[in-house]
């Protein structure tokens, strides 16, 4: 494992390769054993512990792409007269067959009934009474869905892995799937380290103090996350007896701590020799500023990770580093969360590379000005975060944070 320094952290290249560091998280920690949910708005976010099969294909049966009239397609000619002998409603369905010189009207989506092998549209035919006047003819297969054309019984769905998304709930529904195989929440708490910080804007006492605001939006973060369970978040004074405290009970009960603060070089830095004397391994320090202190610890099922203290550097480090990092831990395939464009205004050294914030824009991602890291009201403009190399690049990998563009400005610039 190749290791070098820069400014008092110890940086480790070998991590900075996906399949290296996803193998450094799960040699300590495998994902969450199992457990049987039901299929329902509950379901999203969940990780699949298990391939979903589907359990009735789909459609379930021969159904009609039109409103328009079955048919057999050799009786069909332009100018033939058909004889209405019923219909096919949504929902419904016939018992009506179609015979020689016959016709049945049919919903959009109603079954298509026996003997018919294709679907006149309406706007095709000229209805005559009690009969249809084919204007233009139709070959088989036309205008129908065969059972089964989209998804067969059995085929697999989703994989193993796989992290629900909403609409994938429609589809298990859509295709009998009642219950599934997930992996139970990971278990993360959270440790904020600091004596300026204070609960609520209540608490200041002096101007020296500061609210705690990186605490709860982290606990949003984790909350919005289908595939995690927040343990608890507790706010700690920079005292190494509180910290190792703290960390220790929760250890003992989470599978993932997140610590802020305390994980720098500085005097009241004490998180670092705390990590380094309970877990078994501790990587400090990646190659990227914000986020030089960002670290990770490691013991047989628990890891830590250790997040800069300042809100804007801890909250950045967090949505790059640590949430696909949680996704992996929950049992998720390695997800590609961003996209690659231009980007302008972002520089970056040598020795390391930059997360800048960024407005997304049509034309690429444009750098917003590099303030110091404590304003957490500069994620007020911010749409996302632009991963520069060490080095500097013309283009970068976005992570969005929110949306990208105003909808209605793209449809009518490009519409």
């Amino acid at each position: 494992m190749s290791k070098r320094k820069y400014r008092g952290f110890v940086y480790t290249d070998d991590l900075a390769k996906p399949e290296e560091f996803i193998r450094f998280l799960r040699r300590f920690l495998s994902p969450p054993e199992p457990e049987t949910v039901e299929v329902g708005p509950e379901l999203s976010g969940r990780v699949l512990a298990e391939d979903v099969r589907a359990e009735r294909p789909s459609p379930p049966f021969t159904r009609s792409a039109m409103d328009g009239y079955a048919v057999r397609s050799e009786d069909a000619e332009p100018g033939a007269r058909l004889k209405v002998v019923g219909e096919s409603r949504i929902g419904e369905g016939t018992d009506v067959k179609v015979g020689p010189g016959e016709a049945v009207y049919v919903d959009t989506g109603a079954p298509v009934p026996e003997g018919a092998d294709a679907v006149i549209p309406v706007e095709f035919v000229e209805r005559d009474g009690d009969e249809i006047i084919v204007e233009e003819g139709v070959d088989p297969g036309d205008n129908l869905d065969p059972a089964g054309c989209y998804v067969e019984e059995g085929e697999v769905l989703y994989r193993s892995g796989h992290l629900v998304e909403p609409v994938d709930v429609g589809v298990m529904l859509e295709h009998g799937v009642e219950e599934v195989d997930v992996h139970r929440p990971l278990r993360v708490s959270i440790v904020v380290t600091g004596n300026e910080l204070v609960h609520r804007p209540s608490e200041l006492e002096s101007e020296t103090q500061v609210v705690d605001c990186i605490g709860p939006v982290l606990t949003a973060e984790l909350e919005n996350m289908g595939c995690v369970e927040v343990v608890g978040t507790s706010l700690v004074k920079d005292d190494p007896g509180e910290i190792r405290e703290t960390v220790e009970d929760y250890a003992d009960r989470s599978d993932v701590v997140l610590i802020t603060g305390g994980s720098s070089v500085g005097e009241r830095d004490h998180v670092k020799d705390i990590l380094d004397d309970t877990f078994d391994a501790f990587i400090h320090g990646i190659r990227a500023r914000p986020g030089r202190p960002f670290g990770i610890a490691a013991r047989e099922g628990t890891v830590a990770f250790t997040l800069p203290g300042w809100p804007t550097s801890c909250y950045s480090t967090f949505r790059v580093w640590v949430v696909p990092s949680l996704l992996v831990l929950a049992g998720a395939d390695p997800l590609v969360v961003g996209f690659e464009t231009e980007a302008t205004g972002i520089k970056s050294k040598r020795e390391v590379g930059v997360i800048a914030r960024v407005r997304l824009t049509s034309d690429g991602a444009e750098g917003l000005s590099r303030d110091r890291s404590s304003h957490f009201a500069l994620f007020r403009e911010t749409d996302g975060f632009a991963l520069v190399p060490p080095g500097g690049s013309e283009r970068a990998l976005i992570l969005p944070l929110r949306g990208f563009l105003n909808l209605f400005d793209e449809v009518e610039r490009k519409f």
